[in-house]
């Protein structure tokens, strides 16, 4: 069963449903058709049945002298009479029976009336009766009026309706519309393929791309959407899941870069001291520790690496509501350890904002340990945030000697810049403060005069019911 659905494919399982559906409708349509047809057909007969029989009560009602007294008419006198005043359709025949026998007949009839056997059954009637006979003029309905004398029948008058010719009027129309029903069935049928089609033609173009990702050809290949329907919304989350796919690869791309570019000049290091190593113990001392101390630069390398990497990564906020001030307050509190400086904090007024307060903090915190860096003993140091507009904007001040223009290029970049390094740096605070301001939809901007210092800005959106 599996094989043979991979076989048909959606689009011929849709197609062949889509068939079925309508193959079942228009098989209860033809038979309802047929049924409601023919129903009618004995509805209308018994009208016309009904019909004759009242007229000839009214007419025996309208006797001065009822049948078979003295100086009445005669039985045959008023079914005579009767039959003379109802002329019979191709489709009708009138038969009238006196004492037993048949006496007057519609010419021209399908069927001889006097001929069949229920002309014993006619006239042995004292009330009423209807029927259906077969004849081989087709299905024959029939209708039979005693004609009563002191309370037993001296006649009758029956009328009867042939049914063949609509019954086959009946069954042409029915085999005319099934046979259109066919015709409309194939062009439905090509109709609903090229529909299905069109509607599948997404999904071909989804497997194409999926089969480039597959071998790792492409990953920036994507599903062309030209449609606001449930196929085009799948084409557009299948695209955003692709850009998340394309930019995990790219983010791990750029990790092993990084981590191969960072971590050579540390592994080079150790080997050569490990190779070099010296008998004597003090020099061994000197080397081990000096190996150590490498290779917790490349714990702490890899560790800032690994969280820049992790940056491009949904999870990677822990978004709440959070207020300004006592943010801004608290990274003054917390950098003052990092040196002996005049340190300065700028609190807005209390504000609720909708951002990851310790990855903020871990920015402003790499910023301020920068200007620690650029300054001497009790330099001024300035921290503040203020609310502008949609925006949180927070920075750190220095009047330090600021930088040069060729080192504003690449300072957020993830690769080292020159210059020396203060001991236990990596190199990547700036990249990382980039990270976190680019993971809240933000950016970081840096303001240096030359000699007048350096003042690095962080700004995000406030997130929250007031984005």
């Amino acid at each position: 069963m599996a094989d043979r659905r991979r076989r048909l494919g959606i689009r011929g399982r849709v197609v062949a449903s889509f068939l079925v559906l309508l193959v079942v409708a228009e098989g209860v349509s033809l038979l309802v058709l047929h049924q409601v047809g023919t129903a009618r057909i004995h509805e209308q007969a018994d009208r016309d049945l009904d019909q004759a029989a009242a007229d000839l009560r009214d007419r025996l009602d309208a006797l001065p002298v009822p049948v078979g007294s003295p100086g009445g008419p005669s039985v045959a006198e008023v079914l005579e009479q009767e039959l003379a005043a109802r002329p019979a359709r191709d489709d009708q025949a009138y038969l009238a029976i006196v004492d037993g026998r048949p006496a007057v007949a519609t010419t021209g009839a399908p069927v001889a009336l006097a001929g069949l056997d229920l002309v014993g059954v006619w006239a042995g009637l004292d009330a009423t009766a209807s029927g259906t006979a077969s004849t081989d003029a087709g299905t024959m309905r029939w209708l039979a009026v005693p004609v009563l004398a002191d309370g037993r029948p001296v006649g009758a008058l029956v009328a009867t309706e042939f049914l063949g010719r609509a019954e086959d009027d009946l069954s042409a129309t029915v085999t005319t519309v099934a046979v259109v029903t066919l015709l409309v069935l194939a062009g439905a049928s090509l109709l609903a393929w090229g529909a299905a089609g069109r509607a599948l033609a997404p999904l071909h173009r989804l497997a194409g791309t999926a089969r480039s990702i597959e071998d790792g050809s492409d990953l920036s290949r994507r599903i062309d959407v030209d449609r606001s329907d449930e196929v085009g919304d799948l084409a557009s989350s299948l695209n955003g899941m692709l850009d998340r796919l394309e930019g995990a690869f790219a983010s791990q791309q750029r990790f092993l870069d990084d981590a191969g570019h960072e971590l050579r000049t540390p592994i080079t290091i150790v080997r050569g001291h490990l190779e070099l190593l010296d008998d004597d113990p003090e020099q061994r001392a000197e080397d081990v520790a000096l190996v150590l101390d490498e290779l917790d630069r490349m714990d702490r390398l890899v560790r800032d690496l690994r969280l820049i990497a992790r940056s491009g990564r949904p999870d990677f906020l822990d978004r709440a509501d959070v207020d300004l001030a006592a943010l801004v307050e608290g990274i003054g509190r917390r950098a003052e350890v990092l040196g002996r400086r005049s340190w300065r904090v700028v609190a807005p007024r209390p504000v609720t904002v909708h951002v990851d307060g310790q990855r903020l903090t871990e920015a402003v915190l790499n910023l301020a340990d920068n200007a620690v860096d650029a300054t001497g003993d009790d330099e001024p140091v300035e921290i503040g945030g203020r609310l502008d507009g949609d925006d949180v904007v927070l920075w750190v001040r220095d009047e330090g000697d600021g930088l040069r223009p060729d080192e504003l290029d690449h300072l957020f970049d993830r690769t080292p810049r020159p210059g020396p390094r203060r001991p236990g740096s990596t190199g990547l605070g700036l990249p990382i403060v980039a990270a976190i301001a680019e993971a809240h939809g933000g950016s970081v901007a840096v303001a240096s005069p030359p000699g007048s210092g350096a003042t690095f800005t962080v700004r995000v959106p406030r997130g929250g019911s007031g984005a």
